[in-house]
């Protein structure tokens, strides 16, 4: 897990974003599963932790251990492969993310599931209201545009957290941001929009 990702769970009491993500999915035990942009695995860890027996396959270009190497643009799979395709805070970081969807869908079973998920506009946005930033499209719009042309089901989780004030100074480093002194707890939210296309 990064750190980041071991910071917000702390900060949540859940293990973000994969406790919260598996549990409103409730994949099947036996699906095959291929999380593309998988990482160091941490999903597919999580998923074989809760029982998962099915087949799970990791992809990145960055792989980590036990994870393939490939991009989500050209999948080497087969046809009608896997039963959910997954793609976490992945999208935008691929450089055609309307490719990468298709071929997620490419390598789906008939009645297969594609995950898509970003982070949403209400993600520590009491932390981002320290800095003052600049106001942006949010992740999740962004990536809602992206998928216009596959109807998707949205799903959004929200958690309520809790930053300590070492939390946000270590969560304004994690961010290059410059440190900021707080001396209470932040009360704040973790937010991710899951687009879910049943194929």
């Amino acid at each position: 897990m990064n750190a980041r990702d071991a910071l917000l769970s702390r900060a949540c009491g859940q293990n973000w974003p994969f406790g919260p993500l598996l549990a409103a999915l409730n994949l099947p035990a036996t699906a095959a599963v291929l999380d593309i942009g998988a990482g160091e695995g941490e999903l597919l860890k999580n998923l074989r932790r809760r029982g998962h027996t099915g087949p799970l396959v990791g992809l990145d270009v960055h792989p980590g251990p036990g994870v393939q190497s490939g991009g989500a643009e050209a999948l080497l799979f087969a046809d009608a492969h896997f039963d959910a395709t997954l793609l976490v805070r992945t999208l935008l970081h691929v450089t055609n993310p309307q490719r990468a969807v298709a071929q997620a869908i490419r390598v789906l079973n008939p009645g297969g599931m594609l995950v898509v998920a970003a982070q949403g506009a209400a993600h520590l946005a009491g932390f981002w209201a320290l800095f003052d930033p600049p106001a942006a499209e949010s992740a999740d719009t962004l990536t809602e545009r992206l998928l216009v042309p596959w109807p998707c089901e949205r799903l959004d989780l929200v958690i309520p957290a809790v930053l300590e004030p070492e939390m946000v100074r270590l969560l304004a480093a994690s961010y290059d941001l410059p440190a900021v002194n707080v001396s209470a707890a932040l009360p704040d939210r973790l937010h991710l929009a899951v687009f879910r296309l049943i194929c």
